[in-house]
């Protein structure tokens, strides 16, 4: 990898494009999270470590702010689940695919949806420079 395609690779430009689909987005307490993972080669060959499946819970809290004078709402993530789907250095290639399926259990515990819990799923790869990864809203039963 020359020096530029390093450069390149730390902002995202040329990476891997990442794209997941659910089941369902409403899911019951003790069931699972179950959906699939594409990843679509981008300009150059890399090496896929793993995917990470990570469910993450949402609180929003109101704070007050100095700065501004006012309430705002705060939101803090927590990362109550995830699992980790090796690929030990499998190769991608430009336009080539890979797809994984995946089934994450929600504990019994879990917060319902609803003020002031929110949750989301994020999937994301790792791959040498800027991982890809995107998540979607998720709603707790």
């Amino acid at each position: 990898m020359g020096f530029f395609d390093k450069l390149k690779s730390m902002v995202g430009i040329g990476q891997p494009k990442l794209v997941f689909t659910l089941e369902s987005n409403q899911i019951k307490r003790g069931d699972s999270i179950k959906g699939k993972a594409t990843v679509t080669g981008g300009s150059r060959e890399v090496p896929v470590k793993h995917f990470l499946i990570e469910h993450v819970e949402v609180l929003t809290r109101r704070e007050w702010s100095d700065v501004s004078k006012s309430m705002v709402d705060k939101k803090i993530k927590n990362t109550v689940n995830k699992l980790e789907i090796p690929k030990n250095d499998e190769m991608l290639k430009p336009g080539a695919t890979m797809e994984i399926s995946f089934d994450l259990p929600v504990s019994m515990s879990a917060m319902n949806t609803g003020h002031p819990y929110a949750h989301e799923l994020k999937v994301s790869i790792d791959v040498p420079g800027l991982d890809p990864s995107k998540s979607t809203d998720i709603f707790i039963l």
